[in-house]
């Protein structure tokens, strides 16, 4: 196949491989390859966080990997612990709790070549199909004397294959959770 630039005067001068190569990446680049995290938070606005001081976890929704629940937990925790509060076995003024689930989809991206307007000299479209898999995850902080949920944290992103980069994602996430815990009326 003959990959070729269109020139002003109507010449055609073949095109690079580095160039090929560099319009991919730049294809690729805008498409949003990056990371897609989404993080909300929603509160209960007559809620008085003041008073809190103390937290209990209590069963959610965990991962199926063990080794990442850990991950999770211990980045709540330390967000938890920045904010003031202090893990207590039972009794805590709050519950915490926190849900993961996974949803798989396909990514579909394609490639065309050639100009816009025509196809002389030939055009050729490539198609990508990826499986994509994204993590959620919710953390409820509840109080625990009435059973009211007080605030709720969501983030998603891709999963990774890496177990590293879904640590660093989960620590992300959670920080980004509670930057601005505890909420301002």
């Amino acid at each position: 196949m003959l990959w070729s630039i269109r020139r002003v005067r109507g010449v055609k001068v073949p095109a690079r491989p580095a160039d090929i190569l560099v319009a991919v990446v730049v294809a690729f680049g805008v498409g949003g390859c990056g990371s897609s995290m989404k993080v909300a938070t929603d509160y209960d606005k007559a809620a008085n966080f003041a008073p809190l001081k103390t937290y209990s976890w209590r069963n959610g929704t965990p991962l199926a990997n063990p080794l990442m629940s850990q991950r999770v937990v211990a980045a709540i925790d330390a967000q938890l612990k920045e904010k003031g509060l202090t893990r207590v076995d039972s009794g805590g003024d709050v519950s915490v709790t926190y849900h993961a689930a996974a949803e798989h989809s396909m990514d579909v991206q394609s490639f065309s070549s050639g100009s816009t307007y025509s196809c002389w000299g030939g055009c050729s479209t490539s198609t990508t199909v990826t499986p994509v898999t994204t993590g959620t995850l919710i953390v409820d902080l509840v109080d625990a004397k009435n059973d009211k949920m007080l605030w709720r944290g969501t983030a998603s992103d891709t999963v990774s294959d890496n177990p590293k980069e879904n640590e660093q994602k989960i620590h992300d996430g959670v920080k980004k959770m509670f930057s601005n815990f505890p909420p301002k009326g």
